[in-house]
């Protein structure tokens, strides 16, 4: 293996390792915590997994049931991580276990092996058998490991060593579905070019629509579409795909950009082609839109493979989203979905089971059925909060003028300190500018009507303030960390007594906003807080250092009270 390659392995592996020591994993031995991440990496937040505790498992670290298949898995965890070479009598051991599910020669060494396994698992060991000897394909044994494997594997047992691995964590680490496992399509016309350097290769044919519509069948979960900037827009665009596709089927190809598809590797056989660890990176409103319609027409569509290890290089693959997304009308906030920075502030807000929506309606299509114990926050939302920390970019800005957010200097101000170590003190800021902004939200909906309406329009200046009153006491900095874990920040209850201080702060907003609307009559409330200095005189007025002490104490009281 070239040392180039070797050293990206190796900081895959240590990054594994350092999310392995985060507070969600700790309290696990590092061997079943590396378990546990690779079948929710690989698998999704499955219910039928089943991760082996205890002595005499018989080798077995846990037992999956996925796609009406049962995957049998067993690792090898380097808790160093120096990528070291699988040695023989590390994945001998467990080809025996597999030959002992699989084989009817093998019956007596099963039965022999299965008294050395503890009761309660023997029952769950024969029933796996009894299905590997009717249906062998169902029945898969993997051995995952954060080593190089570089002996022949055998037929039965599947190896998913450091290669396979680091794509892995780069998916999962940057907040992607996770993958489908491979796809296979055939192609007619299709040709294929390779860089210089070989980091790529590409492919390009046409391909049968109705075979991505039967993938789209099995696909419930969007595995396919892990790494679309957007889902499912629903658009006047997409409408008029549809009754392209439904009219004028023979010809819409050639008026359609096609489906592009990134994966780990493409392995050709003929006209067929098996693409591990798929996703399509443009194509997805296309594919979405064919699949909304009752008629399922024979239809040819352009495909464009790009086989590619994004361990490697991940910037390729950013840079190719950017420039493919341009069937649909794309904002900066969508292009900004898989920038690292938008990737780092999604993984540090998971431990808090906060979902960060990087992709437009992604919480809605996708997400809100599976992670029914995270509560969602869009990246608009996140750029308008963390913005109200810095007073140069302006409240009026912010509010009216969201795409400016996106751009680069402010940008980069905004979003730029969010590190992959999570070193920063940016993300102390994150938590209490998130806590925040969830908190004004709902706390707008227990405002009276009259007041709901202002409230709303001024809402980033209570954002500001609440920001600041946190700020203002350590004691509250450590409590809101608690609280946004708890997912306690007013959705079921306010006090009047918090409440009463918001109310105050809105009329006193409406206050200096008709003392400007007397000096210049086009000045209503909406346009008042559009603009940066009268946003900034209206907090200066109303929002004082003793209104924001006041705040903080009544903060706390609320907090401890929650419990």
């Amino acid at each position: 293996m070239p040392r180039k390659s070797l050293e990206r392995y190796r900081q895959a592996a240590k990054e594994i390792r350092r999310h392995l020591d985060s507070q969600k994993y700790r309290t696990r031995p590092p061997e079943r915590a590396f378990v546990e991440w690779y079948i929710l990496a690989r698998f999704g937040q499955s219910t039928e997994a089943r991760v082996l505790d205890g002595k005499k498992d018989g080798g077995i670290d846990a037992l999956l049931e996925s796609g009406g298949k049962t995957f049998v898995i067993q690792s090898k965890y380097e808790v160093r991580p120096k990528v070291g070479l699988v040695t023989r009598n590390e994945i001998a051991g467990f080809e025996k276990i597999a030959t002992n599910f699989c084989s009817k020669e093998a019956e007596s060494q099963f039965i022999t092996w299965l008294q050395t396994v503890r009761p309660q698992l023997q029952k769950t060991y024969k029933n796996i058998r009894s299905r590997a000897m009717r249906r062998p394909d169902n029945v898969r044994f993997i051995f995952v490991t954060t080593k190089r494997f570089q002996l022949e594997e055998s037929g039965l047992v599947e190896v998913e060593e450091i290669q396979k691995i680091s794509s892995l964590w780069y998916l999962y680490s940057e907040g992607f579905t996770p993958p489908t496992e491979y796809i296979e399509l055939r192609l007619e016309s299709a040709w294929h070019t390779s860089s210089e350097d070989n980091d790529f290769k590409t492919y390009v044919g046409l391909a049968e629509v109705r075979d991505f519509l039967r993938l789209m069948d099995d696909d419930k979960n969007e595995r396919l579409f892990a790494q679309n900037v957007r889902t499912d827009l629903r658009s006047t665009i997409n409408r008029e795909i549809r009754t392209t596709y439904e009219r004028d089927s023979e010809q819409f190809w050639l008026g359609n950009n096609g489906i592009y598809i990134v994966c780990k590797r493409v392995v050709p056989s003929g006209s067929s082609y098996k693409l591990i660890y798929p996703s399509i990176i443009n194509g997805s409103q296309t594919l979405h839109t064919i699949y909304s319609s009752p008629k399922r027409h024979s239809c040819a569509i352009l495909v464009r493979i790009l086989e590619m290890d994004v361990v490697g290089n991940p910037g390729l693959l950013s840079s190719v989203i950017r420039r493919t997304n341009t069937q649909n009308p794309m904002k900066l906030i969508n292009l900004s979905a898989h920038d690292q920075f938008q990737l780092n502030i999604a993984r540090y807000l998971d431990r808090y089971k906060i979902f960060y929506e990087r992709r437009e309606k992604e919480w809605v299509n996708e997400k809100k059925v599976i992670l029914v114990d995270y509560y969602p926050a869009t990246t608009k939302d996140m750029a308008q909060w963390l913005s109200t920390l810095h007073a140069d970019i302006g409240l009026g800005r912010a509010r009216s003028k969201v795409s400016d957010l996106f751009q680069d200097k402010f940008y980069e101000q905004i979003f730029g300190g969010f590190d992959k170590e999570f070193k920063s003190g940016d993300y102390s800021d994150l938590v209490r500018a998130t806590w925040a902004g969830l908190f004004v939200k709902h706390l707008l909906g227990k405002l009276p009507p009259k007041k709901r309406a202002f409230a709303k329009m001024s809402q980033l200046l209570l954002v500001k303030l609440v920001a600041a009153a946190i700020r203002n006491d350590d004691e509250l900095c450590k409590t809101t960390e608690e609280m946004l874990s708890q997912h306690r920040f007013g959705r079921e209850h306010i006090p009047n007594t918090l409440i009463r201080p918001f109310k105050s702060a809105v009329s006193n907003f409406i206050k200096v906003q008709n003392k400007a609307q007397d000096r210049d009559p086009n000045i209503d409330f909406s346009n008042f807080f559009k603009r940066d200095d009268l946003s900034r005189n209206a907090y200066r007025k109303c929002c004082s250092p003793g209104t924001t002490k006041r705040l903080s104490g009544l903060l706390l009281g609320f907090m401890d009270a929650v419990e």
